[in-house]
């Protein structure tokens, strides 16, 4: 049998009237679980999900779970893409800029690197359609569209 080391950090541990709520770090890896019998587990543990739209997600998070504890293994969350993550970390940078008082050909320079341009050339660059898109996408995350980031694939 497999050694599994992991530990649960005490201190995040909340009660509710599901059970209790606990963190697993696993090397650098933090898992969350509810614990249904209200105890932290101080030996072998049992996932059980629900059954419903969002079972994938769930079945998806027990098996980086499982990998992370008996592997070793950091498999990446598949509901967002490298290019996707990307994305969005240029829109919230766009939207904060933005929210700052910055111009939309500032906000090029500060997150895309872009060198400064007369305000003729800005008008006609692709760049600026791009800025455009980011700023509108953090202003719609913020606006809470991050709630569908959880939902992988599927419609909101």
């Amino acid at each position: 049998m497999t050694t599994v080391n992991f530990k649960v950090v005490p201190a995040d541990a909340r009660p509710s009237d599901e059970g209790l709520y606990i963190h697993f770090v696993i090397d650098t890896d933090h898992f969350v679980a509810i614990c249904l019998d209200g105890r932290v587990p101080d030996g072998p543990v049992a996932a059980v999900t629900l059954i419903d739209q969002f079972m994938q997600d769930r079945v998806d998070a027990i098996v980086r779970f499982r990998d992370a504890v008996l592997y070793h293994r950091r498999l990446p969350d598949r509901r967002l893409t490298p290019q996707r993550r990307q994305r969005l970390i240029e829109s919230l940078r766009a939207i904060d800029a933005r929210q700052a008082g910055a111009t939309y050909q500032e906000i090029a320079e500060a997150v895309f690197g872009a060198a400064p341009v007369n305000a003729i050339t800005w008008k006609s660059t692709p760049l600026r359609d791009t800025v455009m898109r980011r700023v509108a996408a953090g202003f719609d995350l913020v606006a809470g569209g991050y709630r569908r980031l959880l939902l992988g694939h599927r419609p909101a």
